[in-house]
């Protein structure tokens, strides 16, 4: 197994699930009631025998630090692991994080005095299960510079979203444009184009070399100077401009396609299993996913755990409740009440009232008679009796909450009715 260093992007901010990340980053979002996002990409790393992680922080970091403190430090800091390090950005010579490169840049000196055969460089959210050692082998195995996984995604949804490949047959990477508003079709497969999901593989000069000669270049995050001027000029990212870069150079740069993946215990019909959680709808769907008889995602795989914090060790308990097809965390207390697919998280407690198609996110308290729909409440809310969300969005924009395309309406964490 190839010896790994794993520089893991935690400091998203993630504007496009507020108000889920308007008091977090969003890494540390909750998801699938006993877990965070961050905990997939964390498990990988584990389950992937990669024993030294740097998570990159920046952006309202402190449920994220609490989290990792709380039950990724205790668990495996010490012990097998080896070591999870927090690497905060900060004011001062350098100043914040400006990108992805500039952020592994400040933190180089992880690597003083050490010597690793593959860097990685992943983001830490996405909902997925992946062998990472498998993808480092395949570098090695292709003696690249940088290798990419990558998976199709339908031309609809990549546009404007995803850095997108082409291809020739050996897997080599011929051409990548970032985000384009439309991307090449795979060949073949005109509905579906080939997109980066954002983890990386880089020998370790390369990344070393790449990174200080961007550092040299102006800051900006006008794009078309950069494109006029890549010499010059750096948004400080990986897609932007590392990748770029080391194209111009005639760089090798192989993309892997993460469908071809597995894991120990894994069923066919969960292979090439990814989400990106972008926006408020991705979440609901994804989290409505992982509820269902048979999802496409296994959680319960024992020979590849999804680690965590567990915030409560008390069982869930039902009363009286008539529920159908949902997913219960632990402290959860439901009386009474009808629930049917939803996600009740930690110490959730329902109380003669109606949930359906919804998604708690922990500590909240739904009071007799009301009515939840379709709707995504954060942590810490208290519903009082005969409140309605989720049923008229007149209603719900009045409260002041947040209704997204698809009709789901989300509660911020800690809202007084």
């Amino acid at each position: 197994m190839a010896n790994a260093l794993m520089y893991l992007m935690g400091g998203g901010t993630g504007t496009r699930l507020q108000p889920l990340t308007s008091q977090r980053a969003k890494p540390a979002v909750p998801f699938g009631g006993t877990l965070r996002v961050v905990d997939f990409v964390l498990s990988n790393i584990y389950n992937s025998g990669i024993r030294t992680a740097a998570v990159l922080t920046q952006y309202k970091s402190k449920s994220l630090h609490g989290h990792l403190r709380g039950g990724w430090y205790h668990r495996f800091g010490m012990g097998e692991m080896g070591s999870i390090l927090t690497l905060p950005a900060a004011k001062g010579e350098t100043g914040w994080f400006q990108g992805t490169a500039d952020a592994v840049y400040q933190n180089l000196d992880v690597l003083e005095r050490q010597s690793f055969d593959v860097i990685n460089v992943f983001g830490a959210d996405h909902v997925y299960l992946m062998d990472i050692s498998q993808m480092n082998q395949f570098h090695l195995d292709n003696d690249a510079d940088m290798t990419i996984s990558a998976i199709p995604v339908r031309r609809d949804l990549a546009a404007g979203e995803y850095g997108v490949f082409t291809v020739n047959q050996r897997g080599e990477m011929i051409a990548f444009t970032e985000k384009p508003k439309d991307p090449s079709p795979i060949p073949g497969n005109e509905d579906f184009c080939l997109c980066s999901m954002g983890n990386y593989a880089l020998d370790q000069k390369t990344l070393e070399d790449y990174l200080r000669a961007d550092a040299k270049k102006v800051h900006t995050d006008d794009k078309e100077k950069v494109l006029a001027e890549p010499e010059m000029f750096t948004k400080s990212d990986f897609g932007f401009d590392i990748i770029p870069a080391l194209m111009r150079d005639g760089k090798k740069i192989m993309v892997y396609d993460f469908s071809t993946n597995t894991i120990p215990g894994m069923a066919a019909e969960h292979k090439g299993y990814w989400r990106d959680i972008g926006n408020l709808d991705q979440f609901y769907i994804a989290n409505m996913e992982i509820r269902e008889v048979n999802p496409p995602i296994n959680l319960y795989n024992r020979r590849w755990r999804i680690h965590t914090n567990v915030e409560v060790e008390q069982p869930a308990k039902f009363i009286g409740n008539n529920t159908k097809d949902n997913l219960v965390a632990n402290g959860a207390v439901l009386t009474n009440s009808n629930i049917e697919r939803s996600v009740i998280s930690y110490g959730d407690k329902v109380d003669n009232a109606y949930v359906t198609d919804s998604i708690l996110l922990g500590y909240t308290t739904i009071m007799p008679g009301a009515r939840i729909h379709r709707a995504i409440i954060d942590r810490d809310v208290v519903v009082p009796s005969g409140i309605r969300i989720g049923i008229d969005h007149e209603e719900d924009i009045a409260h002041g909450f947040k209704v997204t395309e698809a009709g789901i309406t989300v509660v911020p964490k800690k809202y007084k009715f």
